[in-house]
Parts: C-alpha cells; structure tokens; sequence
C-alpha cells in the first residue's frame, strides 16, 4: 500500500526519467479589454468540442523542494468519460488514470488500485494536499469555467491568464498558444498551473 506517497513520484520514481524538460514557451501579450465577441465566438467554437485526445507531456515542479519530475500523457476525453494514461518510451504505461460519473480510479503498472468519489478527492488522499483538477479537461482546451477569476485574454479571444481559488489555495493559470499554426481551433500548446508549492505544466504536442 502506498502511503501518502507524492503522486508524480508514484508515477514517475521507477522510469528513470531526467533532463526531460518542457519547452519554454514564448512570451505572450494579453489584456482585459479584447473585444467580447471575438472571445464569445472562441468560446462557443469549444462548447462544440465534444470529445478530444491529446498526446505530450507533463512536469510536476515541487518549488520548496526543488524537485522536478516529467512523464509522457496521452489524454482521451468523452462527455462522462476521461482516461489519462502515463508513460515512459521505454518502459511503457507507468498508470492509468480513469475519471468518470462514478468516480476516480487511478492503476499503477503493478495493477495497485487507488479509487475516490472525484479526481480531487483522489490527488488529495496521494498528496494530502488540493488540487483544482477537476476542471483541468475544461482549462487544458481554453474552455472557461465560472471557477475562473482576473480573466486575461490574447488579442485572438483565446484565454491568456486567470486565477482560481481551491480548498484554501491560491492558482495562478497561464495558458499558451502555438502562434506559428494556422488552426480552424484554436488550442493550447501549453498550460500552466501553479501555487506557492507547486507548478504543473502541460505540453500539449498533438491534439486529434
């Protein structure tokens, strides 16, 4: 039984994994007066997406102790379904995360079980600490959630920076955007979460 172990080291402890580390995204300008219907209109283009995977990458950086832990993702996303797998190139699927009307189960590679009413429920029984995310499928395509406070934009509508208060905790979220593609949706490159104790971040490389 794991007790209370970190969860990105659960996962990530037995790939031997280091100097994985994401691109620095480019700086991105942003505002709180972008005209309302351009960001109306990017937000009713993702109230369409219905389903969505992504395949990239993921870094967990515990800022007191400065440790930094990566892992590959490959995220699928259904209306009352979510599977998030976490892998290593060469050593294969590290666990399986499964978030859906019943709850959440997470499956490490020695088939260990960890289940909770929600996905934040379950992060807070391996970390003992909150994490907001159980809106993150919302926030990871720029979708924006009531939860969303101090909302800055990109000229384009698309959502630059915000904050969101959880179980007591403080979040800064940024998100950042490939400007080089041309795409009939836009979507994020990355996204960045963090607290006074920890930032995650998420490398998106391919949207399908």
């Amino acid at each position: 039984m794991i007790q209370r172990r970190i969860f990105w080291v659960y996962l990530v402890a037995i790939t031997l994994l280091s100097g994985c580390a994401l691109p620095t995204p480019s700086e991105q300008s942003s505002s709180t007066q972008v005209n309302q219907q351009v960001i109306k209109a990017h937000q009713q283009q993702l109230e369409q997406l219905q389903q969505w995977s992504l395949s990239g990458r993921m870094a967990i950086i515990q800022k007191k102790k400065e440790e930094r832990d990566s892992f590959y993702i490959n995220w699928a996303y259904l209306p009352h379904q979510q599977i998030i797998r976490f892998s290593h190139p060469l050593k294969g699927q590290l666990a399986k995360l499964t978030i859906d009307d019943s709850g959440a189960l997470l499956v490490g590679s020695d088939n260990e079980e960890r289940w909770a009413p929600s996905a934040d429920a379950l992060l807070y029984q391996i970390l003992g600490a909150s994490v907001p995310f159980e809106q993150l499928h919302n926030w990871v395509i720029g979708k924006k959630t009531v939860a969303l406070k101090a909302v800055r934009y990109h000229n384009d509508g698309t959502l630059s920076q915000s904050r969101v208060f959880n179980q007591g905790q403080d979040w800064q979220i940024n998100w950042f955007y490939d400007q080089s593609k041309s795409q009939t949706l836009t979507l994020p490159e990355q996204i960045h979460l963090e607290s006074s104790n920890l930032l995650i971040k998420v490398q998106v490389n391919q949207w399908q």
